[in-house]
């Protein structure tokens, strides 16, 4: 599994990057001009959760190199489902000005998976074995 779970973070870094580059440079062209620091805001929030869970999903990936558990990996695909939900939901939304419909449930459903992760990742740790 550390070769799954740092592939994905390895990825979800080099997305995440992209995506900041693109917030910053692309993004004013697809939004109007007196909503633009409200998108670079809500662009900034959606790039700093996609990074520091990216960061997360390292840990995981660490961690399962020494053995892990099943929390361990459940922690890691909740990660990755709360950044494609909730970074990847504000992108969305900020590339198609699409604020409305189902699109919007979107963003708390990935903000519950990642808060559920951290709490999967944290009873795994407290459930792992000490080692000798």
């Amino acid at each position: 599994m550390f070769r799954y779970w740092s592939l994905l973070a390895g990825l979800l870094g080099a997305l995440g990057v992209a995506v900041a580059a693109w917030s910053s440079h692309g993004l004013p062209h697809f939004v109007p001009a007196d909503q633009l620091a409200v998108a670079l805001e809500r662009a900034r929030a959606a790039t700093l959760h996609h990074m520091l869970h990216t960061v997360a999903l390292l840990g995981v990936a660490l961690w399962a190199r020494q053995g892990g558990n099943a929390l361990l990996h459940l922690a890691g695909a909740l990660f990755v489902a709360g950044i494609a939900g909730f970074s990847g939901g504000i992108y969305l939304r900020l590339a198609t000005g699409i604020d409305s419909g189902p699109l919007v449930y979107v963003v708390p459903v990935g903000g519950s998976c990642l808060i559920l992760g951290w709490l999967a990742l944290g009873v795994a740790g407290w459930l792992q074995k000490p080692s000798r």
